[in-house]
């Protein structure tokens, strides 16, 4: 009896660790396991290639391969903007100043068309030192480049970071938390070399 009951205690512990690993296992494949990510912006799957969308910078195609290697931080306007896509400019510009010496690895940019940068450029100007302007030549274009990529993107005022090479990587909607902005930055520019 005791030679049976020894048998079931050193079985019981060599399966224990098995089940628990195939339970845990299943669980995680299941989509049960943790929902966490390591930044606080949304990555962009497919990524967005900034040379296919038709546009314009300082009244010439938007050439990637002839611009200068930095980073980019692109805000996309469609009617107006308004106080949150103020706001957002102001964020972005500030997180900007916040990256001290690596500040100058990054270009601050407002995406809209002719049209609407008309009426934006003067007060954009003079309140936003070193804001770039692209112009959209085809918004239903970009409009359905970004929808491939699962971005509606009118529907909220929005940030994105595209990186040296022109591929539009991450973005942010609605109230941006700039504290959060910056460590997405931050780690952005300490895991590339390129800009």
């Amino acid at each position: 009896m005791n030679q049976n009951k020894g048998f079931y205690i050193a079985l019981t512990i060599f399966l224990i660790p098995i089940l628990v690993i195939t339970l845990s296992t299943a669980w995680y494949y299941l989509g049960f396991g943790p929902k966490t990510k390591v930044n606080y912006g949304d990555l962009i799957e497919p990524s967005l290639y900034l040379g296919e969308l038709d546009l314009e910078l300082d009244y010439q195609y938007l050439d990637i391969d002839s611009m200068e290697r930095k980073w980019m931080l692109i805000t996309f306007i469609k009617d107006r903007c308004d106080e949150t896509c103020l706001e957002t400019i102001y964020i972005a510009r500030q997180v900007n100043v916040l990256l001290s010496r690596e500040q100058g690895r990054f270009k601050r940019y407002v995406a809209s068309t002719a049209a609407e940068l008309k009426t934006l450029e003067p007060s954009l100007i003079s309140n936003y030192e070193d804001l770039n302007f692209i112009t959209i030549n085809d918004l239903d274009l970009v409009e359905s480049k970004f929808k491939e990529s699962k971005v509606d993107l009118f529907q909220s005022t929005n940030l994105f970071v595209a990186d040296p090479l022109g591929n539009v990587i991450l973005y942010y909607s609605g109230d941006i938390d700039g504290k959060k902005l910056l460590a997405d930055l931050k780690k952005l520019l300490k895991a590339s070399k390129i800009g």
